[in-house]
């Protein structure tokens, strides 16, 4: 339950950081990325919903300090020197702590606005899949237009299979179809469009794998449904996703050629409406972002060596911002208390069952107030100096031994305070 919950927070968190980011830098300079670039941004920023950094970084930090031999929470032991205790910092950190009944509602809600998310979203998906395939007609082979689908094709290097269709539905070109593409064309012969432009548009969609990033971030907003920035980063990306590909369509036109292509998204405008863009990938767009975009397009031009510079420096910032977000909000998850309703069982020779050979690594300080309240000395390794004392460490090359094999007067000598315990048992205990 602890690693559900971090998990939720930590993703939510480092997300939301860099959304807002990104939403200050577009105040305070508008125009300082393409709409290529801001396009990836948009995508960075959805793999931080997506993936648990700070989680995969710690994980990789506590193997690689395992394997050195380095791990600096199994130096405790060694660092406790007759009765002075120099313990991890992390540890010491008090962390919050909320009930387990509060964190079941919290998952349950969660989980519950998740999944109600999910099926709405499949629900509308599967219905206008459904109209679109009731409705389609297929274009022929030998018509002018699947000729220049096939000299579009391999001009941009696409090998797969795409489909060509008329549909009642659509009032503007669209591509779906995640695994196998169709490009639809409105059944209206009085749109005026440059068929040429219309498909070279869908077919920028198709190779940068737009239609996957759309299902993608649309997993992100039933995740964080919670969340208005996840919904609002879903916006973003597919508005970007339009501008960047106009960027790309038109970036070798002319400037009479990006008019022609302008006036084709105007005579288009009105298939906009109504069309569910999460699902597909549209040439028309919204029409109210219609003057940015028709701005951009006629105004597309390489961008220099300082502005890339500047753009790389911004999205290692970025990136560096999410991270960090992601580190803190993963040390500052609060923990979830969970107390036993049954004793810790003992095994035949009367010691704990907790005792098994594991590396026993903490001191009584190291441990959390929460597991200082569940450990006994039954449950703890000891030391013994030379004369036979239990003592809370010792220069003496030998290991420390359980409970249950001392004598009874170093058992009367022991304390829980002095002994060493194992952190990852006595978290099995707790959370069992």
């Amino acid at each position: 339950m602890n690693l559900m919950l971090e998990f939720i927070v930590v993703l939510t968190v480092a997300g939301s950081t860099v959304v807002i980011f990104v939403l200050l830098l577009q105040l305070i300079s508008p125009h300082l990325f393409s709409a290529k670039w801001r396009y990836a941004i948009g995508n960075m920023a959805m793999w931080f919903y997506v993936i648990p950094v700070a989680i995969i970084v710690r994980w990789v930090n506590q193997f690689l300090a395992i394997n050195q031999g380095d791990d600096v929470l199994t130096l405790t032991k060694n660092m406790s020197i007759q009765g002075t205790h120099i313990v991890n910092p992390i540890e010491m950190i008090s962390k919050q702590s909320i009930p387990t009944e509060v964190a079941w509602i919290l998952l349950i809600l969660w989980a519950m606005g998740a999944l109600t998310y999910a099926i709405w979203q499949t629900y509308c998906y599967y219905k206008f899949i459904r109209k679109i395939k009731e409705t389609t007609t297929p274009i022929l082979k030998d018509s002018e237009v699947t000729k220049k689908l096939a000299s579009l094709k391999q001009l941009l290097g696409i090998n797969g299979n795409v489909k060509l269709a008329y549909s009642p539905v659509v009032k503007s070109p669209v591509l779906i179809g995640l695994l196998r593409p169709t490009i639809l064309l409105p059944m209206d012969d009085k749109v005026d469009m440059d068929l040429g432009m219309v498909i070279h548009h869908e077919l920028v969609h198709l190779k940068r794998k737009d239609l996957w990033i759309r299902m993608l971030v649309l997993v992100v907003s039933t995740l964080h449904w919670f969340n208005p920035f996840a919904h609002f980063l879903r916006k973003d990306i597919n508005m970007w996703s339009e501008l960047s590909c106009d960027e790309e369509v038109v970036k070798e036109m002319s400037y009479t050629e990006r008019k022609t292509y302008g006036q084709t998204i105007l005579n288009v405008m009105i298939g906009a409406k109504g069309l569910p863009v999460k699902f597909c990938a549209s040439l028309s767009g919204d029409g109210k972002q219609l003057k940015r975009r028709l701005m951009m397009m006629l105004n597309v031009k390489k961008p220099n060596k300082k502005t890339m510079f500047m753009t790389a420096v911004l999205i290692l910032a970025i990136g560096v911002i999410g991270t960090s977000t992601a580190v803190w909000a993963a040390n500052n998850t609060p923990e979830v208390e969970n107390f036993p309703n049954e004793p810790i069982a003992s095994d035949a020779k009367g010691g704990s069952i907790i005792d098994d050979g594991n590396a026993y690594d903490y001191t009584f300080e190291a441990l959390t107030s929460e597991q200082q309240k569940y450990v006994t000395k039954e449950m703890a390794q000891y030391y013994l100096d030379e004369q036979g004392n239990v003592v809370h460490f010792t220069d003496l090359n030998t290991g420390n031994i359980p409970f249950e094999s001392l004598t009874a007067k170093q058992q009367q000598q022991a304390t829980k305070e002095i002994g060493h315990y194992s952190f990852m048992k006595v978290n099995e205990m707790i959370n069992k």
